[in-house]
């Protein structure tokens, strides 16, 4: 059995100026380093959860981009 940390750590002190994908991607980027670990690193065994990491990064990206433009606007 392959073991992933779990424990609490530091998680918790995620800092208010890290970046938007950073973030709001946490759960996906835990997704691959769990993937990565039970399938001994070989990073194409682990595709679907890099491919659904970056799409969450692009998405939590534009998102903070709208909402930075609409507080220029005002």
């Amino acid at each position: 059995m392959t073991f992933v940390y779990t424990g609490k750590g530091r998680r918790g002190a995620q800092k208010d100026t890290a970046p938007p994908e950073q973030k709001e991607c946490a759960k996906q980027a835990c997704a691959i380093q769990w993937c990565l670990a039970k399938r001994n690193h070989k990073e194409h065994l682990c595709k679907s959860y890099i491919d659904d990491w970056k799409a969450c990064c692009e998405k939590a990206i534009a998102a903070s981009k709208v909402s930075s433009s609409e507080v220029s606007v005002k």
